[in-house]
């Protein structure tokens, strides 16, 4: 490198480190030589000719001086930060102070930022994992679950569930009761979803619509699909025996399952923007459910054909339903 870029990028760096020096003598117990602005580094210093090292630099009390040390970001004076080097140099024993007061405190409030993130990605992760689950908070974290505006096809499984007998059981009770038992019901309703990689699209109060084939692409997002609404169904069939051993009212589970190709996106405004998915098996699972009784999990054909083999039997019928007319139905029987 030209000598005169040499000179400029040396007197940067010394104008930026504001050095002091002392040289030492061979037992490294007295100051030969010092120079350079010693009130960068500490108010009360005394270093001249002649001084003992260790008089002058307490800090440096005990330190060996065989081998080359580096004492880093040392506070000297408050919210100013030193780095003392000690190295020989042609057999002569140097001490060098530079000031790192800039470089310290930009580090330092790079963590505090990277604390803050943490922090932050630390209550996303609990917020995220509260509602959507795990699977779902580790890949949006990591930016491996994104969807833009523009939309992204997939073949998935849609699942809509809905409690049987709300309307009177909401009329008839406290609304703080009717809270109450609707946490129940959801405590044994989303973590079958969120254990087979369901995503929550949306809660509606008494029921919810949620969206398989998205966070698990290996298997088959019909089998999950009907694995969570199957289990979902054993574990309310479960607490409804026990509420109705106590006495308590009972509302069963209507479920409705479909599968297919659907457009994955964010809609909405700029402030206010929501997952969701589009497509004609989205509104056909949604049909099902709403024919669903309490206790059934009705599947369309295509949903059919993939979980066959795991149900005891079935019932196949044709329904006319709203907006899309005759469709083949299938009941999916299960054992209990």
């Amino acid at each position: 490198m030209p000598e005169p870029l040499l000179n400029y990028l040396a007197e940067m760096q010394i104008y930026r480190l504001s050095p002091a020096w002392a040289k030492l003598d061979e037992a490294c117990h007295c100051i030969v030589e010092c120079g350079g602005d010693w009130s960068n580094f500490d108010d009360d210093i005394a270093v001249h000719r002649g001084a003992v090292v260790e008089e002058s630099f307490i800090y440096l009390c005990g330190q060996s001086f065989d081998e080359p040390f580096l004492l880093p970001q040392m506070e000297f004076k408050e919210n100013r930060f030193t780095n003392v080097h000690f190295f020989r140099a042609e057999s002569i024993a140097w001490l060098l102070f530079l000031d790192v007061t800039e470089q310290t405190l930009m580090q330092q409030l790079q963590q505090q930022n990277a604390n803050e993130l943490s922090l932050l990605r630390d209550q996303q992760r609990r917020v995220l994992d509260r509602y959507v689950g795990g699977a779902v908070t580790e890949r949006s974290i990591e930016g491996r679950l994104t969807f833009d505006a523009a939309g992204e096809r997939r073949n998935i499984s849609t699942m809509f569930i809905d409690l049987r007998s709300f309307t009177i059981f909401n009329q008839k009770y406290d609304p703080q009761h009717v809270m109450d038992v609707l946490n129940q019901y959801m405590n044994k309703m989303l973590p079958p979803i969120l254990d087979e990689f369901g995503l929550v699209d949306k809660i509606t109060g008494d029921g919810a619509m949620t969206v398989f084939g998205v966070l698990n692409e290996q298997e088959d997002s019909a089998l999950l699909a009907f694995r969570a609404a199957l289990r979902i169904q054993r574990e309310i069939s479960t607490m409804n025996d026990l509420r109705r051993q106590q006495g308590d009212y009972i509302m069963d589970v209507g479920i409705g399952i479909g599968s297919g190709e659907a457009v994955l996106g964010i809609l909405g405004a700029h402030d206010r923007r929501a997952f969701t998915v589009i497509g004609p098996h989205v509104n056909l699972a949604a049909r099902l459910e709403g024919e669903a009784k309490g206790g059934e999990i009705l599947a369309d054909e295509t949903t059919f054909l993939t979980v066959q083999h795991l149900i005891d039997s079935h019932e196949c019928r044709s329904i006319e339903l709203k907006g899309i007319g005759a469709s083949q139905v299938y009941n999916l029987r299960y054992s209990k």
